[in-house]
């Protein structure tokens, strides 16, 4: 199974050998550049290679699979989503609805999360990245549903 390794603002990535679980923090600066997702191979003292997803990401995401809605705010009409996954920050979902979106737009999205409550999260979002069906989304606004997602994503 691949690792996903996330490099810290100083290009810095903590590697650990899933054979011997021995930990080693090396710069990744120049494997980085401007990539914000690298898979490479890491060789362990120990002898074992393991490959490794190297993640420029400033926030964790966690990977999802939960339905929701995003609701148009300039006629309120709804259409289904899958949120795909999470952040404290966004998120990113799939619709075969997306060609109805812009970068820059504002829209709402609804969904419940699968957690023990199956809370429902509200959010205003703006349209950051769309590829196909795939749309990639800032939330606007930190609110009430903050404390819940951030306890969702670190549990």
């Amino acid at each position: 199974m691949m690792q996903s390794v996330f490099v810290n603002q100083e290009n810095k990535a903590i590697f650990t050998c899933p054979k011997c679980t021995k930990a080693k923090t090396v710069d990744v600066s120049t494997l980085i550049k401007e990539k914000k997702k690298l898979s490479i191979k890491v060789k362990c003292s120990c002898g074992q290679i393991y490959p490794v997803v190297l993640e420029r990401r400033k926030y964790y995401r966690k990977k999802t699979s939960l339905s929701g809605i995003f609701i148009l705010e300039q006629n309120m009409k709804e259409f289904s989503m899958r949120v795909t996954n999470l952040s404290r920050f966004g998120l990113e979902f799939y619709s075969s609805e997306s060609d109805r979106l812009q970068i820059g737009d504002r829209i709402g999205v609804d969904f419940r999360l699968d957690d023990k409550d199956r809370s429902l999260i509200r959010k205003k979002v703006m349209i950051r990245r769309r590829e196909g069906n795939v749309v990639g989304v800032e939330f606007c606004f930190h609110d009430e549903y903050d404390k819940i997602l951030g306890f969702y994503l670190f549990n």
